[in-house]
């Protein structure tokens, strides 16, 4: 069986990238990270009410730089992989309604961004990315400034974002639109002026997975399948983008656009929430770590922190009932 999983991924695009961890999660018997293992960690920060944005540190593996969203201080927390607080960080900026973050290296350095984005009203004529060096790591609280501001509009109205990526070799900031499919993705010069406005790339289809719920349809129906957050991989090549139900994962080959990555099928799995808590979490946040895992927060008193390998799920075809994203 293994061998027929091996033969079968090695024909998808960007399987290269993901061959190390396939073969390491089918030694250690496949499935998600950690299943089996009890129930996931959890955030151990009072503070980390309506976590919306998660990013992989690059200067402290292990770690991961978390914040809130709108009507929060503008401040980022590191912590570990057990939900541990490590460090904090007052940005001096606005924290309208941030929405996302993303890390990468760039010119050498690593850098994180923090999309300023939020807007589920459609009142903003303008939204803010905020670019900045990773912070050291520290033991004491502190305080940094942004290296960069991008102030920006859209061609075409005003849409709500939560979703952000960077890729910094192709020298873009990608925006995906929280609606239910089809989605606008947009993308930014990383490279260009502090005044801009957004790029339209094209649309991200209705890949929903899976007949919706009766619950599902009705209410806040116009979010099925909306994007709450969204990461690349380190090389590039694996686009995940979570929703309020699921993870998807988009894989292009090298060269490829998004646009027209965005056109295939994504492999997907749904998120199941740990427990019986007395808080159900809405998922807003997601991290591709180092070692090709995605991890997966959201709002909640001490959320849960989880962690899914797409990889073995991607090679028998990503059927989103196969085994969910369950915590290390």
């Amino acid at each position: 069986m293994n061998d027929q999983l091996l033969r079968g991924f090695a024909r998808l695009p960007g399987a290269c990238f993901w061959r190390p961890a396939l073969l390491a999660a089918l030694l250690l018997g496949g499935g998600p990270a950690g299943a089996g293992n009890g129930p996931p960690p959890q955030l151990q920060v009072p503070e980390l009410l309506e976590v919306s944005g998660l990013a992989a540190s690059l200067r402290s593996p292990g770690w991961f730089w978390v914040h809130n969203d709108s009507g929060n201080p503008p401040r980022l927390y590191a912590i570990d992989e057990k939900g541990r607080l490590r460090q904090t960080v007052d940005l001096r900026a606005e924290n309208r309604d941030w929405e996302d973050i993303a890390a990468f290296a760039w010119h050498g350095e690593p850098w994180l961004a923090v999309a300023d984005t939020g807007d589920n009203l459609h009142w903003y004529r303008q939204s803010r990315i905020l670019l900045l060096t990773e912070p050291l790591p520290v033991l004491e609280p502190s305080s940094i400034g942004v290296a960069r501001r991008i102030v920006f509009d859209y061609p075409d109205g005003r849409p709500d974002i939560e979703a952000m990526a960077v890729d910094a070799q192709a020298g873009q900031i990608l925006l995906l639109e929280k609606i239910r499919p089809p989605a606008r993705l947009y993308a930014l010069d990383l490279e260009g002026p502090e005044q801009q406005q957004a790029q339209l790339l094209g649309e991200m289809p209705d890949w929903w997975p899976e007949p919706p719920a009766p619950v599902e349809t009705i209410g806040d129906s116009r979010y099925r399948g909306a994007a709450t957050a969204m990461d690349l991989s380190r090389d590039g090549l694996h686009l995940a983008v979570l929703t309020g139900t699921h993870w998807m994962v988009f894989s292009r080959t090298p060269g490829e656009s998004w646009r027209q990555a965005l056109q295939r099928r994504p492999c997907s799995g749904r998120i199941r929430q740990p427990g019986q808590p007395r808080w159900r979490t809405i998922f807003e946040a997601l991290a591709w770590d180092a070692q090709d895992r995605l991890w997966i927060s959201g709002e909640a008193p001490e959320p849960p922190l989880l962690s899914v390998y797409p990889a073995p799920l991607c090679a028998t075809g990503g059927a989103a009932s196969a085994s969910p994203p369950s915590g290390d």
